[in-house]
């Protein structure tokens, strides 16, 4: 229980292994496969519906197939022509789970319809790789439900055997599989991520900062600037010479909760060494002004007593392509 606790609070990783496959050159692949299995996939919506052999009402089919269709033709484009935000990414899965859920649920063939559900395998596993056992759940959930419904339709129409098997595979597609591809991310993120995390605040080292603010330029707005922050703490070596290290050490994990809590949720932060810390984000022009300034209030509030030093730069990003934007990015750390 203790593992799957952790799990559940696991934070979404989306920024971090988009950056880190941008760094490591197959950013752009990643990107196109992604694009090539969302349109794919969402088109067999309509050429099901075509090729559907049993009589369908016209006016329902398209209007439960169009916002599918349409849902996946667009993440499709974002993914071809660049990384969409993290809370696009989430939209897209949660958007295209219920559109296609609720198609499958409306089919007048109950076989048909029991397939269809195999679809939702792609989010769910999706959702494993990129973002949190929470929304692989919420993705698992619609399939889980709709698949039992058609499979009671089926049995009721003399296809028990037939039904139960087409329930068991659907659910090893949409529940086992994304949950074991979790397990394994999640193993495998820990790895990379134990060699890329200060072991004292919990907060991200020099390299992993750089792949998850290159994952924050390539998922960021097009009107929108990079904003960076060092912080540097005032006198902290006095902290530890007339209060001890482990006041010290103790004044460090309260600075770096109280930073993340006052740059919010698209933030990235580092510790670049002792009393150093280093926060970088990409912000809409208007809410830019007076960001130092709320971190530096943020560390003078911690119940310690230490006060901060911020000096903050901010690089325009409008019409930058993602290549010179991780190179403003490399430049200002």
């Amino acid at each position: 229980m203790t593992w799957l606790a952790a799990c559940w609070r696991r934070p979404d990783h989306y920024d971090w292994l988009s950056g880190y496959l941008q760094r490591r050159g197959v950013g752009p692949t990643a990107r196109r496969t992604l694009a090539i299995i969302s349109a794919s996939l969402v088109l067999l919506l309509p050429v099901g519906l075509l090729l559907n052999p049993v009589a369908v009402d016209w006016r329902i089919a398209v209007t439960l197939t169009m916002p599918a269709t349409c849902a996946g033709l667009y993440a499709a484009f974002r993914w071809w022509t660049r990384w969409p935000t993290r809370r696009e990414s989430m939209v897209l899965v949660v958007l295209g789970s219920a559109a296609t859920a609720a198609w499958c649920l409306w089919q007048p063939d109950p076989l048909f319809g029991l397939l269809a559900c195999a679809a939702l395998a792609v989010p769910a596993v999706y959702a494993a790789v990129f973002h949190t056992l929470r929304l692989t759940l919420f993705t698992a959930v619609p399939a889980v439900i709709v698949g039992a419904l058609e499979a009671t339709r089926l049995a009721a129409a003399g296809e028990p055997l037939l039904a139960l098997i087409g329930y068991t595979v659907a659910l090893q597609l949409v529940v086992t599989v994304p949950f074991a591809v979790q397990t394994v991310v999640n193993g495998l993120l820990n790895e990379l991520m134990a060699a890329d995390t200060d072991p004292l605040t919990g907060l991200l080292n020099r390299r992993a900062f750089i792949h998850a603010a290159v994952g924050r330029l390539l998922a960021r707005d097009r009107d929108a600037v990079l904003a960076m922050a060092l912080i540097d703490l005032d006198r902290f070596k006095a902290v530890n010479d007339n209060h001890g290290h482990s006041v010290g050490d103790a004044a460090l994990v309260a600075v770096a909760r109280a930073l993340d809590t006052a740059s919010g949720e698209t933030a990235v932060i580092g510790r670049m060494g002792g009393e150093e810390f280093i926060l970088a984000d990409v912000l809409d022009p208007s809410t830019s002004a007076g960001w130092g300034s709320r971190l530096r209030h943020a560390v003078a509030a911690v119940d310690f007593p230490v006060t901060a030093s911020v000096g903050t730069v901010t690089a325009e990003l409008t019409g930058v392509d993602v290549a010179t934007a991780e190179k403003v990015l490399m430049s200002l750390i």
